[in-house]
C-alpha cells in the first residue's frame, strides 16, 4: 500500500487515541469524529484499514510524530542487552544504554512507548471491529470486502500483542470499545492472551485475500497471517500446530526463497542475498518471491516514510565520517552513528563460502575515501579500541542506505522493511521440532535456508544452532529479544551470559520481562494493577 493518505489517519488515530493522557488503555472515543459516520460503507472501512496501516508503521518511528516519538533507536531497543550486539557506550545520545546495562525502570521511553503503541494499533483494530456488527453497512462487494476489513483488523490486534505478552508477560486483553474512560483493568495471564492472537489470527487466515499478486504492496494476506501464526503456536508450546501454520506457508505456491539475482541491480556486482536488501526490491513486482509481508516506508513517496521514520541505518552502520581519512558516501551506507555493533562470535559463525558471508553482505574491509587524506585508498586497519568506539567495525549491510544526493547527513533508512519472509518461516518450522525434540526434523526443516546459502547442511538441530542460524539469515530484521523470550527465560539468560560482554555481568532473572510502565499503573486506579517482579 503506497498511498497512504494523512488526513485519514489524523482523523482515525484521534479517535482511539483521544483519551491517552487518561490511561494507555483507555478507548474513550467521546468528543471527536463519529465511527458511526465513518463506518457506514467500504470507503469508510477502506479509510480505517488505512489508518491501521499506518499506524502498525509508528513501530519504527523516531521523532516528529504526533502521536508519540520513540526516540532514535526504537528497533534497536529490542536488539540491545541480547546475545547479538553490544552497544556504543559514548558519543551517542545514550537512550540504548539502559537497555544494555540493564538499568531498566518503568519511565524509560520505549517501554513507555512500546506499551502505547501496541494498545494504540489495539484499540483501532478494536473500533473497526465493533463497527463491522453494524447490519446496515453498505459494501461494495459485499461477499469480500467485509472479510478483507474482519481479517486485517484481526490480524493487527494480534500483532500488537506479539510485542505486550513479549514484553510485559501479563497484560490487560482488550477486545472492546469502552463508552467511557476505564481505569478497572486486570493484568490476563499471558497464556490466554495469546490464545486470543491465536484465534485472531486464525480469523486473519480465514478472511484475508490468497494470492498476493493480486493485492497492493504491503497488503497483508492469509499467508503473513498463517507465518505469525506459526509464531505464536510456537510460543505456547503448541508445536503440531505451529508445524501444520509453518508449512502452509512453505508448501504455497507464491513463495520461494531467493537463489537468483532480480531487482534494480541485477546487472550489478553483488548477489542473490543481497539483492533482497536493495532499496525497490522489497515487493513481489521486483522479482522477490520471498517477501511474505513488507511495510512500506519508501523514501519520498506519498505514503510512505519520512526522514524521522527508520533510524536503522543510523544504529547499525557505524560513524565512519569520524574516522580521519573517511568522508560520507552513500558506497559504505550512508551517515551512520554505529550505536550497535554486531559481535565477532556472529562475524565468526559462517562459513567461508555461505553467501550471507560474501563483501555484498558483510562490511570488512573499510578503504578510506577521503581524496584529501594521504590515507586516500588505503585499507584501514581495524583495532579493537576503533571498533569499540563505533567508528568502523565489521557489520551487516543490510541497513546500508544513503542519500548523499539529497542530504549527506539524511538520517533514515528508508526502503520498505520486510516483517515476514519465507526463510523465517522455515526457521519457525525447525523450532517447532526442536520443541519436539526431534533434531533429525529440525535440521530437515531448517536446511532450504543453508542450502540457499551454500553452506553446509546440518545432519541434528538444537537450539543453540537454531538461534545461531537466525542470527546468520535474519540479524537486525528480526527482533532479537523477541525471538529469545520465546525460547524462553533460561535460554535468553544463558545466551546473554555467555555471548554479550557488556550485559552479562548485569542481568538479573527478572529481567526477561520489562517493567509495566508507571503511569500505567497510576491510572488504573480502579484495581490493582501489579508491577512486574523485581522493579
Amino acid at each position: 500500500m503506497k498511498i497512504l493518505y494523512k488526513i485519514q489517519f489524523v482523523l482515525f488515530a484521534a479517535v482511539v487515541l483521544a483519551s491517552c493522557s487518561k490511561s494507555f488503555l483507555d478507548e474513550d472515543t467521546s468528543g471527536f469524529v463519529s465511527p458511526g459516520n465513518t463506518f457506514v460503507n467500504t470507503k469508510g472501512f477502506d479509510a480505517g484499514l488505512t489508518g491501521l496501516y499506518a499506524f502498525a508503521r509508528l513501530e519504527f518511528q523516531t521523532f516528529n510524530n504526533s502521536i508519540f516519538s520513540h526516540g532514535a533507536t526504537p528497533q534497536e531497543a529490542l536488539q540491545a542487552g541480547t546475545d547479538i550486539v553490544a552497544v556504543k557506550t559514548t558519543g551517542t545520545d545514550g537512550t540504548l544504554a539502559p537497555f544494555t546495562n540493564y538499568t531498566l525502570n518503568p519511565a524509560l521511553s520505549y517501554i513507555r512507548n512500546y506499551w502505547r503503541f501496541a494498545y494504540g494499533l489495539i484499540g483501532n483494530s478494536n473500533q473497526i471491529l465493533t463497527a463491522l456488527e453494524n447490519p446496515a453497512i453498505s459494501w461494495t462487494n459485499p461477499s469480500e470486502d467485509p472479510k478483507i476489513v474482519r481479517g486485517t483488523a484481526s490480524f493487527f490486534r494480534a500483532y500488537a500483542y506479539r510485542y505486550l505478552v513479549t514484553l510485559y508477560g501479563d497484560v490487560p486483553w482488550v477486545d472492546k470499545i469502552s463508552a467511557s474512560p476505564r481505569t478497572d483493568f486486570v493484568r490476563d495471564p499471558r497464556a490466554s492472551v495469546i490464545q486470543m492472537m491465536i484465534n485472531d489470527f486464525k480469523v486473519a487466515s480465514e478472511n484475508l485475500p490468497e494470492n498476493p499478486d493480486q493485492v497492493a504492496d504491503g497488503k497483508l494476506t492469509k499467508w503473513a497471517a498463517l507465518h505469525y501464526l506459526a509464531e505464536a503456536y510456537l510460543m505456547v508450546q503448541k508445536s503440531d500446530s505451529a508445524i501444520w501454520a509453518a508449512n502452509q506457508v512453505i508448501n504455497a505456491p507464491y513463495f520461494k526463497l531467493n537463489d537468483q539475482r532480480f531487482g534494480v541491480e541485477k546487472d550489478l556486482p553483488g548477489d542473490y542475498f543481497h539483492d533482497m536488501f536493495i532499496e525497490n526490491n522489497q515487493n513481489r513486482k521486483s522479482g522477490n518471491r520471498e517477501t511474505i509481508w513488507a511495510i512500506q516506508l519508501e523514501f519520498n513517496n506519498l505514503g510512505g516514510g519520512d526522514r524521522y521514520t527508520d533510524w536503522s541505518k543510523r544504529a547499525w552502520v557505524p560513524f565512519y565520517a569520524q574516522q580521519t581519512g573517511f568522508l560520507l558516501a552513500d558506497s559504505l551506507g550512508g551517515r551512520g552513528l554505529g550505536q550497535v555493533r554486531p559481535y565477532k562470535w556472529w562475524l565468526d559463525s559462517y562459513e567461508v563460502n555461505d553467501v550471507r558471508n560474501s563483501k555484498y553482505n558483510i562490511k570488512r574491509d573499510w578503504y578510506h575515501n577521503n581524496p584529501s587524506s594521504p590515507l586516500y585508498g588505503t585499507r584501514l586497519a581495524l583495532t579493537n579500541a576503533i571498533r569499540e568506539s563505533g567508528n568502523v567495525f565489521e557489520t551487516t549491510t543490510k541497513f546500508f542506505y544513503g542519500k548523499t544526493a539529497v542530504d549527506p547527513a539524511f538520517e533514515g533508512n528508508m526502503k520498505d522493511r520486510v516483517k515476514a519472509r519465507l526463510a523465517e518461516t522455515y526457521l519457525l518450522l525447525a523450532e517447532a521440532y526442536v520443541q519436539k525434540n526431534n533434531a533429525g526434523m529440525a535440521a530437515t526443516a531448517l536446511n532450504p535456508v543453508r542450502v540457499r546459502a551454500q553452506a553446509t547442511p546440518f545432519a541434528a538441530v538444537t537450539a543453540d544452532i537454531l538461534l545461531d542460524e537466525r542470527a546468520r539469515e535474519l540479524l537486525g530484521e528480526e527482533m532479537r529479544r523477541m525471538t529469545l523470550s520465546r525460547f524462553g527465560s533460561a535460554k535468553f539468560l544463558e545466551r546473554v551470559r555467555s555471548l554479550n560482554d557488556q550485559s552479562k555481568g548485569v542481568i538479573k532473572d527478572h529481567q526477561v520481562l520489562w517493567p509495566i510502565p508507571q503511569e500505567v499503573i497510576d491510572a488504573n486506579t480502579g484495581a490493582p494493577f501489579a508491577q512486574n517482579q523485581g522493579y
